[in-house]
């Protein structure tokens, strides 16, 4: 249930875990999102808890600053087979539904815009990995960063 909490309360660790907890709830029932996150994560319920303590540990990092997150985002995308700007989207509208109903609109907002540009960030880095690599045409075209005309 959305917090009805004054908008100049900080956002929190207590937050964040309730954030990313509910989010991968959801991604495990979601018929396109649990195949992709399955295959890297496994079935398992301790597999998944190690998983959310991670995501948790970086998005502390990114919006409370906390240095806690350890390794690298892109190389990890980079090696899930088959994923599209499709994955991100439904990623970006779960996401963004779970902030809606767990934040406070201003960290709702807040959220949401940083998941955005992680979103694109990581999108153009599997275009530029796709060209570098030889692949073309793939899927993150209108995404590409190196091979777009002047």
């Amino acid at each position: 249930m959305k917090s009805t909490e004054s908008p100049e309360r900080s956002l929190t660790e207590d937050d964040i875990t309730k954030l990313v907890q509910l989010f991968y709830a959801r991604v495990r029932r979601d018929p396109t999102l649990s195949p992709v996150f399955i295959g890297k994560i496994g079935e398992t319920d301790s597999s998944w808890a190690v998983h959310s303590k991670h995501i948790e540990d970086f998005w502390s990092s990114v919006l409370l600053k906390t240095k806690r997150f350890t390794g690298n985002p892109m190389l990890k995308h980079i090696a899930l087979p088959g994923i599209t700007p499709h994955h991100f989207k439904l990623w970006l509208e779960i996401f963004e539904l779970t902030a809606d109903e767990t934040l406070i609109d201003a960290h709702a907002h807040e959220v949401k815009a940083m998941a955005h540009r992680i979103a694109q960030s990581l999108q153009m880095g599997l275009a530029f990995h796709h060209e570098r690599s030889g692949q073309s045409p793939h899927p993150f075209t209108d995404y590409s960063v190196i091979s777009r005309p002047r």
